[in-house]
């Protein structure tokens, strides 16, 4: 029941095998992702496993550079997955680097301020690092879904969006229906888990504090918590971001691979 356990991978394997039957036979041209992101998965939770008892034992200053780490890596994979060509300007890369780190940074305090001021967590590492990598972690894929949707909308739109600016609008002006349908579609699929927690799943925090040993209402009243600040930092991040990135988005559309 402890350790690796090298039979439970290997069977497991056949669910992510019979996913990559699925998208061959469909021909959604997702093999290559799939089996990337399976694998970086099962590495990067086998070294966090190995090294648990090492980051729990940090001092609070190493925790929060471990979240900075976090934020520095999401943005990193959010630069992928917006999927500039090879000959985008550096420019465009360094500025959504940026800027979606700032927005992460910013709900990430939020986050600790309520989380520490809520007395739910105390300032240590066995707490800090576990809560924000799920606050930073489901962040990201609402940011990253937010800047490819406004993409998709500019892309699609460019003669309304140029319509705008012709009638005088500013860049702001213009972009900010796309904007607000962009965000609209990224955060839909956590809005309809956070209407369906609880009667349809129950969600993987609560499971594990259930698991543990820890009392139902105080294990409800975490995971209350945690959803409530995962669709709220989804939100302010993206806000942020596309606030911050759609001029850059709009004037640079053509440095992007663009996917409908």
């Amino acid at each position: 029941m402890f350790g690796i356990d090298i039979f439970a991978i290997l069977i497991s394997i056949s669910f992510l095998i019979l996913a990559l039957i699925v998208v061959k036979k469909e021909e959604l041209e997702l093999e290559k992702e799939l089996i990337v992101a399976g694998g970086a998965a099962f590495i990067q939770l086998l070294i966090l496993g190995f090294v648990v008892d090492v980051i729990f034992n940090l001092d609070i200053i190493f925790s929060l550079l471990m979240v900075f780490v976090m934020i520095t890596v999401a943005s990193a994979v959010i630069s992928k997955n917006l999927k500039i060509k090879e000959n985008g300007k550096r420019a465009v890369k360094y500025k959504i680097f940026t800027h979606t780190s700032l927005s992460l940074l910013i709900v990430s305090i939020i986050s600790l301020l309520i989380l520490n001021l809520s007395g739910i967590i105390e300032p240590e590492p066995v707490f800090i690092i576990p809560f924000m990598g799920i606050i930073v972690g489901n962040t990201t894929n609402g940011i990253s879904l937010s800047l490819k949707g406004l993409l998709n909308e500019f892309k699609s739109n460019e003669n309304i969006l140029h319509g705008y600016l012709s009638l005088g609008a500013t860049d702001m002006q213009a972009s900010k229906p796309f904007i607000k349908k962009s965000i609209n579609s990224a955060v839909i699929p956590q809005l309809n888990n956070l209407q369906t927690t609880g009667i349809i799943f129950i969600p993987g925090a609560m499971v594990g504090l259930l698991l543990g040993g820890m009392d139902p209402l105080y294990a409800a009243t975490i995971q209350i918590i945690i959803m409530w600040m995962i669709v709220s930092s989804s939100i302010i991040a993206s806000v942020i971001a596309c606030n911050l990135l759609h001029k850059t988005l709009m004037y640079n559309v053509e440095s992007f691979e663009i996917t409908e």
